[in-house]
């Protein structure tokens, strides 16, 4: 069964604190956008980055599939 919604994390874009999780359909996501929203720890308006949940710890995951790096002698 394919997976229709994945979680989006919305995050002020100065001090990089998590705003919101938000699931959306995958047809509808948008990652990039010029909205503004509240940030708590600014206290003010800011821009907002959006990401995909647990695209980071993906990355850690494949990255250390990766086989050693030899030194060259």
């Amino acid at each position: 069964m394919p997976i229709n919604e994945v979680n989006v994390i919305r995050s002020c874009k100065e001090c990089n604190t998590e705003i919101e999780t938000i699931s959306v359909k995958k047809d509808n996501m948008r990652l990039i956008t010029d909205e503004m929203t509240w940030c708590p720890t600014c206290n003010k308006d800011t821009n907002e980055t959006r990401d995909i949940a647990g695209r980071e710890d993906s990355i850690k995951i494949e990255q250390d599939s990766y086989p050693p790096v030899r030194a060259v002698e």
